[in-house]
């Protein structure tokens, strides 16, 4: 998905052809003879930054020409975190806070998009924050000869963070549908290389808020254009489902040998005769765990039948992952290898998330990838039931 994202160039300006003006003002407290900046976010980057020195009462006013919906960025002296709005024709937009602390105290009146965007930037500024936080902790501790188990603690916290985030921003797509606050939503990053929206199956939330906004700004050209790019945006995903499926589909199971928590060797190879479910997952990732639990009643469903699991542990933490084998209650085979993503095994399967499985047939091909609840119970019991009836000729 964060291929997906990156093919998009964020939608800053949204025309419209409603030529009006707009009038941003306000009064801050403790303005200390400073200038107020307002910038213009546009696509290419080149927007117009106008300046004003704040009055002694701390009161400001910017009047723009305003032909279309905009982005903007009011922020105070120099070196502080700017507050962004977004502004329709008409809209006279008033903005009260500390001049020390624009970003930290502002109100916003006068324009319910700013509104929507002023709760979508905070709400991330408190995630970017906490995930700080933990990094600094971490920071702390890497001479504590338990670091392995703190790193794989805050890890949790880590994604517990990211997860909570992301239901937010869902939560507010799915609330406001029809705002144009949404086109932010879909682009929040946490940093550079993390994305709020970077799942897989994210794609969905992208063609809701376009489906919302195209039907009620169609002629919006930047509308127009996210439109046109997420139909190429399902048929790139469309073309390289297909070449993976092509490219595992009959493919023989690349062997695993990898230590059991006992210790011993196990291999996959040794299972051969049998229906397998390779599954990679880890101790410390919330939707892996979830999944342990499902799996539970199809073992034990398929068990006699001829099916077995074969879980690959991908962390480093060899305690959490025996913990966490006994808290869920598995009793298929484990094995780990204790190197994190660099273990051999994530090039030799090609997969970048967890969990991740591979059904693997009697003979060792592949024939499946990533099925889930009823899709997998279905699959095998097809398998089971041609594999016994075939027997029984």
């Amino acid at each position: 998905m964060r291929r997906l994202i990156l093919f998009l160039s964020i939608p800053l300006l949204i025309s419209s052809c409603n030529d009006s003006g707009i009038v941003i003002k306000g009064k801050l407290e403790n303005p200390k003879g400073t200038f107020v900046y307002l910038h213009e976010l546009t696509i290419d980057g080149k927007g117009s930054t106008d300046s004003i020195l704040l009055s002694k009462s701390g009161s400001f006013k910017f009047k723009k020409k305003l032909s279309y919906a905009a982005f903007y960025t009011l922020w105070v002296g120099q070196n502080q975190k700017p507050i962004t709005m977004l502004a329709k024709p008409g809209e006279s937009i008033k903005i009260a806070g500390n001049a020390d602390k624009l970003f930290q105290t502002y109100e916003v009146k006068g324009s319910e998009e700013s509104k929507n965007v002023k709760l979508l930037t905070q709400r991330l500024n408190k995630t970017i924050n906490s995930l700080d936080s933990l990094n600094n902790l971490y920071q702390q501790f890497l001479n504590n000869r338990n670091i392995e188990n703190i790193r794989s603690v805050l890890t949790m916290n880590y994604q517990s963070f990211l997860d909570e985030q992301r239901k937010f921003s869902i939560d507010f797509i799915k609330k406001n549908p029809a705002s144009l606050a949404n086109l932010l939503a879909l682009y929040q990053q946490i940093n550079s290389e993390t994305y709020v929206f970077d799942k897989e199956d994210d794609l969905k939330y992208f063609v809701a808020v376009d489906s919302a906004l195209y039907r009620k700004y169609k002629e919006y050209p930047h509308v127009s254009a996210l439109h046109s790019n997420i139909q190429q945006m399902k048929e790139q995903r469309q073309t390289l489902q297909l070449q993976h499926m092509l490219s595992i589909m009959g493919a023989k199971a690349p062997e695993i040998a990898l230590p059991s928590v006992k210790g011993d060797t196990i291999r996959l190879s040794s299972f051969k005769g049998k229906v397998i479910l390779v599954y990679f997952w880890a101790s410390w990732n919330p939707e892996s765990r979830k999944v342990n639990t499902t799996m539970i009643d199809l073992y034990n469903k398929f068990k006699a039948k001829g099916f077995e699991i074969f879980q690959v542990s991908i962390e480093k933490d060899k305690e959490a992952w025996m913990k966490a084998i006994k808290e869920d209650g598995l009793r298929w085979p484990q094995v780990c290898d204790g190197k994190y993503w660099q273990s051999p095994v994530v090039n030799l399967y090609n997969f970048d998330k967890l969990p991740t499985t591979f059904l693997v047939d009697k003979s060792g091909f592949i024939i499946s990838r990533d099925l889930k609840g009823e899709d997998l119970n279905n699959k095998l019991a097809n398998i089971i039931e041609e594999k016994s009836s075939t027997a029984g000729k």
